[in-house]
């Protein structure tokens, strides 16, 4: 086997310093044309493969690459609207700041902790993901800036969450101005293990997801304001997929008839409480008024046009993945707002 031809190499036989042959690989921009070809002629030439990750790592201490931790398979994460704009989010400040990004799904717990543990990457996002875990211990152990999107994670060099609390708050108080009394609540799931179906007390007090909490306690404090009792309100927990919540709502509604407005904790959730109630001939927003969160392009676009309290994932995804590559200890989550988008779903009178 012959010897593996190193940088150095390269840049003896081009006749440039080991600097500027690393220039024409990793910063093309910083290099003149013609000697950058020139530089990579040589190289293909000697066949030199390219620069190596881990020396590259020794030599600047950076990989040039962010680690975005999912909770969920990779479809799911290219398929979600909200996860893709999430996404586009953190793929906009990386495209910025010149560097990758390397996603790792925590579906298999075996393999995502292989992949945290040999990572190339200068920092990591985990995205929704509850704090008790050996992924999240295997992260903390790579003492790598770690930050935490719509979870809690104790340790984390800083959070970017939304107002959940107020933004359940906001769709509450909507449906009851709306005249909405008999309520239900479709529940993102609770934890990693998703026990979908009635949630009772039991279930409900032992949600891991920060989400899921913060959305019910924003719930529940508006309704119990409004005299309703929370063992009154129907809760069903939910994964989020419209097919899947189709069928549920179907049956809710032969179980609970007289449920006349429906808090959807995502809108994926909610178009599937839509498409359910189609099926029984349910009228939307004369006999049951419908609202999501976060604001999806497909709500505008269903039947009717889906009431919603809007989020701006792409600005989430982008701060958090700002603030993991500056790498500096944030004290205080970075709390973003939700707005009310009133359409048909609510209201026979939509907002213009």
């Amino acid at each position: 086997m012959g010897k593996r031809v190193r940088l150095v190499d390269v840049a003896r036989a081009a006749g440039v310093s080991q600097g500027t042959a690393s220039n024409a690989f990793g910063k093309p921009q910083l290099v003149r044309d013609e000697l950058r070809e020139k530089i990579l002629a040589v190289a293909s030439e000697l066949g030199y493969r390219g620069p190596h990750v881990m020396a590259r790592m020794l030599r600047t201490g950076k990989a040039g690459a962010l680690g975005v931790v999912f909770p969920d398979n990779l479809e799911y994460a290219f398929s979600d609207p909200v996860a893709i704009e999430l996404l586009r989010g953190i793929g906009r400040e990386c495209a910025r700041q010149a560097v990758n990004m390397m996603i790792i799904s925590a579906e298999n717990h075996e393999q995502a902790v292989s992949a945290v543990n040999n990572a190339a990457v200068d920092a990591f996002l985990v995205h929704c993901y509850s704090d008790d875990n050996d992924i999240i211990s295997a992260i903390r152990r790579r003492n790598l800036p770690m930050v935490g999107i719509d979870t809690d994670i104790v340790g984390a060099t800083a959070t970017v969450v939304l107002d959940d609390f107020e933004g359940a708050a906001t769709a509450a108080r909507h449906l009851l101005e709306c005249g909405a009394r008999k309520f239900a609540i479709l529940s993102l799931q609770a934890d990693e293990a998703g026990q979908f179906g009635l949630m009772d007390a039991r279930r409900r007090g032992s949600v891991s997801h920060r989400v899921v909490r913060e959305r019910l306690a924003g719930y529940h404090a508006v309704l119990r304001d409004a005299g309703l009792s929370v063992a009154d309100i129907v809760h069903i927990e939910c994964e989020n997929l419209s097919e899947n919540v189709r069928s549920q709502v179907v049956a809710m509604m032969a179980e609970f008839p007289d449920i006349d407005g429906i808090l959807a904790m995502s809108d994926v959730i909610a178009i599937g409480a839509l498409e359910g109630l189609a099926d029984i001939g349910c009228a939307v927003p004369g006999q049951v008024r419908v609202v999501g969160i976060d604001g999806v392009a497909r709500g505008a676009r269903t039947t009717p046009p889906l009431t919603s309290v809007a989020q701006n994932s792409v600005e989430k995804g982008r701060i958090a993945a700002e603030l993991a590559l500056a790498g500096e200890n944030v004290a205080e989550p970075v709390l973003l707002k939700t707005r009310l988008l009133v359409r048909g779903s609510s209201t026979d009178t939509p907002a213009s």
